[in-house]
């Protein structure tokens, strides 16, 4: 109804991107404890398992990038990347070489529980199923949310009393409304409400037919949806 826009939100931690979208799909965390000086082998052989994990999922398609300043704790690492977003966090230790497994932690939908997938040729198609399933689940909630907030009035009566008093905290959310275009009665509108058209939902036009506009009375030219700007 509005694209992309109510997908975009972000929470206490940071932002929570879409993974259609993210730059950065996931992010693999490599742990070297002793790091590429003390472990060169363990090292090594820690960043051959993990190149192998980004080479299988980049062949996917999905959008995977490395974190390798062995100079910085995990933890503030970890906290980077939740705040800017990545939608699935990927964690390799030693342990998981040895197990042939990956330990990932998902930024919307998970609860902040982790979970193990395994590496291999079938990690790439695995990765972008779980970013599906975290699209789709922005995607439901947005909307959601979304239909929560909006209002369908008849009337700018209607509006007007759900407006008063109302301020950037409080304010109801979208009204959709049989509409007349014009151009001056929307500025008469914004002065008296401080609310203006969003946009016209491509998906509410077909029941525009025989009504009538619920500012003017006038034959309805579109759907539309009102809100305060904040």
């Amino acid at each position: 109804m509005i694209g992309a826009l109510v997908m975009t939100h972000s929470d206490d931690l940071g932002l929570v991107i879409p993974p259609a979208v993210a730059p950065t799909q996931a992010v693999v965390v490599p742990i070297s404890p002793k790091g590429p000086e003390k472990d060169p082998e363990g090292h090594a052989a820690l960043m051959e398992f993990v190149n192998d994990a980004v080479a299988t999922m980049r062949a996917a398609g999905v959008r995977v990038q490395v974190d390798t300043r062995f100079n910085l704790r995990p933890g503030p690492k970890f906290f980077e990347w939740e705040r800017k977003g990545v939608p699935l966090r990927i964690e390799a230790g030693p342990r998981d070489v040895e197990a042939g497994t990956l330990l990932c932690a998902r930024r919307f939908g998970g609860d902040g529980e982790k979970f193990k997938l395994e590496a291999g040729a079938e990690l790439g198609a695995k990765v972008k199923a779980e970013l599906d399933t975290m699209q789709d689940g922005l995607l439901s909630a947005a909307e959601d949310r979304l239909a929560e907030r909006t209002m369908e009035v008849e009337t700018y009566a209607e509006m007007e009393q759900a407006l008063e008093g109302s301020d950037g905290s409080s304010a109801p959310g979208f009204f959709l409304v049989p509409w007349h275009d014009d151009a001056e009665a929307e500025n008469k509108i914004k002065a008296d409400t401080k609310a203006t058209i969003r946009c016209y939902p491509l998906d509410q036009q077909h029941r525009v037919e025989g009504r009538q506009c619920f500012y003017s009375g006038k034959p309805a030219t579109h759907m539309a949806i009102f809100a305060r700007a904040f």
